[in-house]
Parts: C-alpha cells; sequence; structure tokens
C-alpha cells in the first residue's frame, strides 16, 4: 500500500511523505527522554568546532534532526528525479532515507553525517549537470567544495572526495581545467581552515591528523542485534537492484546510465567507510544516499504492487523493531 501511495500523483505522494515524516517526528519525540547515545564529535572538524562549545535542549535537537533530514529526504529525491533515475511520482528514495536516517537518531545530539550528507546530495547535483557541459568549471568547483565541506562534518566522508574524479571520468573525456577546479574546490574549505587556526595560534594541520587517524585506526564495526532484520533486508534489497540493473540495463539514455554508475560507485565507497566507522548507530548508515536511490528506483519499477510492497514491508518490520527497542518495548 505504501509504495502505491509513494509512486501515486504528485500531490498524493508528497501528502504522504509528510504524513510519514510527521509520524517520525512524533516518534523522534518520544524516545527523547529513553535512548540516549553520545558520538564522538571531537573526530569531526567543523561540527566539533560549532556544536561542541553550547548547550542545545533536546527538543531543539530533536527538531534540528528532524528538519535535516526533512530537507536531505525531499533534495535527494529532486536530484533523483532530475537526474531522470526516477521517475517524476516516485518518492520512495525520500521514503529510504527516512528509514536510514532515524533508524539511526540520537536525542542529545545531532548527528554529523546528517549534515554532511545534505553537501553530498548537493554535490551528487551538481556532478550530474556537469554531463554535457562543454566547460563544466564552475560545477566541478562546487563539487570538490561541497564534497570537501562533508568531509569536514563527518570525517569518514573524506574517502567521498575519491568519487569527484572517478565521476569526472565517467561523464566526460578528462579536461584538465576542470580537473583543477575539482582540486580547488576541495582544497579551499582546509585552507580557509587552516589559515583562521594559524592566525588564531591553533593546531592548523588538525585537519590532517583528524582524515589521518580516521582511516589508520579501524577498529571491528560495532553492530546492534536490534539492527539485523533491518540490515538485512537493505542488503538483499541493494543486490537485487543491482541484479535488475545488470539484467534490464542501466537505463534508456546515456545519461541516466552514467548517473547510476557513479551511485554504485558512491555505494561501493561507502560500504568502505561503513566498515571502518565505529558507530554504535546503524551500520549501513553511511550508505543512505546510493542506497535510498537505487532502492527507491529498484521498487518504483516492479509493476506489481504486491510484490513492490512485500519486499518494503520487511524493511518497515526491521525498522519498527528498532523504534519499538528505542521505545523501551523491549
Amino acid at each position: 500500500m505504501i509504495v502505491g501511495l509513494l509512486k501515486n500523483r504528485t500531490q498524493v505522494s508528497i501528502f504522504s511523505l509528510l504524513i510519514i515524516g510527521i509520524s517520525l517526528f512524533a516518534y523522534n519525540l518520544a524516545i527523547s527522554g529513553s535512548f540516549i547515545e553520545v558520538y564522538n564529535v571531537q573526530d569531526n572538524l567543523l561540527y566539533n568546532l560549532i556544536f561542541s562549545n553550547f548547550y542545545i535542549s533536546s527538543i531543539s535537537y530533536t527538531l534540528l534532526n528532524f528538519v535535516l533530514i526533512l530537507v536531505g529526504a525531499l533534495i535527494i529525491n529532486l536530484v533523483s528525479i532530475n537526474s531522470e533515475i526516477v521517475s517524476k511520482e516516485n518518492l520512495l528514495p525520500a521514503l529510504f532515507y527516512f528509514i536510514f536516517s532515524f533508524s539511526s537518531i540520537t536525542s542529545n545530539q545531532l548527528q554529523p553525517i546528517s549534515i554532511s550528507n545534505l553537501f553530498l546530495i548537493l554535490s551528487l547535483h551538481y556532478l550530474f549537470n556537469s554531463y554535457r557541459v562543454e566547460n563544466a568549471l564552475f560545477e566541478l568547483f562546487n563539487v570538490g567544495f561541497l564534497m570537501s565541506l562533508a568531509s569536514c562534518f563527518y570525517t569518514y566522508y573524506v574517502l567521498i572526495v575519491a568519487l569527484g574524479i572517478i565521476g569526472l571520468f565517467i561523464l566526460k573525456p578528462l579536461n584538465w581545467r576542470e580537473l583543477l577546479c575539482f582540486i580547488l574546490g576541495v582544497a579551499l574549505p582546509l585552507y580557509l581552515f587552516m589559515s583562521f587556526a594559524y592566525l588564531n595560534g591553533s593546531d592548523f594541520q588538525k585537519p590532517f591528523s583528524l582524515f589521518s587517524n580516521a582511516l589508520k585506526h579501524i577498529n571491528t564495526p560495532i553492530f546492534s542485534e536490534y539492527y539485523l532484520i533491518l540490515t538485512c533486508s537493505l542488503i538483499f534489497l541493494i543486490l537485487l537492484s543491482i541484479g535488475f540493473y545488470f539484467k534490464n540495463g542501466f537505463g534508456s539514455r546515456v545519461k541516466i546510465k552514467k548517473a547510476k554508475f557513479i551511485l554504485i560507485w558512491l555505494g561501493v565507497l561507502c560500504l568502505i567507510i561503513s566498515c571502518i566507522d565505529t558507530s554504535s548507530a546503524m551500520i549501513l548508515l553511511p550508505c543512505a544516499i546510493p542506497f535510498s536511490i537505487i532502492i527507491g528506483d529498484y521498487i518504483g519499477e516492479i509493476k506489481q504492487l504486491k510484490v513492490a510492497n512485500t519486499l518494503l514491508s520487511a524493511v518497515l518490520i526491521g525498522f519498527a523493531v528498532i523504534c519499538m527497542h528505542n521505545l523501551g518495548v523491549f
């Protein structure tokens, strides 16, 4: 039933998505006093600088989390539609982004990755738009700048910077001016931070030490049994989605094919991050962007609604288990 509501007429789909979002916001309010998780913010450059020096109430955190996730869900769907990866009526990528994000929600602070995801989604927008632009200097600079900002709020996203170069090679022949603009975009946030830190007498080499420590000190991922059903369901769906792509093709147009190849590369990089990030939040949380788009596209392409809803129900059951655990039911 939910699949039909989210791939119906635009007005119906948007209304259904807002109802789901408001319900999840109410759920987030309900867990504010019962589910506390501490995220190591010192390992994230700009997040630590901005949010570690003042106190915000749990209700404010709840509201900010909801706004960040809602905006991210809407942008991810707009990027998917504008890139023609999904149909105009399909809001399933936004639903899966909700599921990824709210499955790891915390009440005592913002998730650094929720902020980074906004920058990463916008960087995908500019990357996809650089296709067939003869001199996409502005677009590639923005891609590098936004990816660099994403890694400043969530350090492990430094690996995603490689996607800019990979995507550039996928989309068009090598252009040294575009590549240089991308590199300058990546360097600008780090240069500004280091300049201000140096003038302020702080550790101006901190970005490099954070990135180095994140990649060197790799530990075994922390996995909770309450996430087992949801994680297995999402992995099963992403395998079905990739198999569907290889069996039926990646799209009718070259632009769509290239965009989906970039998403697959992003998914690979995000899986690597999932294996080295030791947060006790959902292990697949770094994969929220590529997996939401790919799975949302696959579910939306299934003609038989009963089959689509059956596949989605497994994900919703896994998500319900997490919600009940956070609410203290078991």
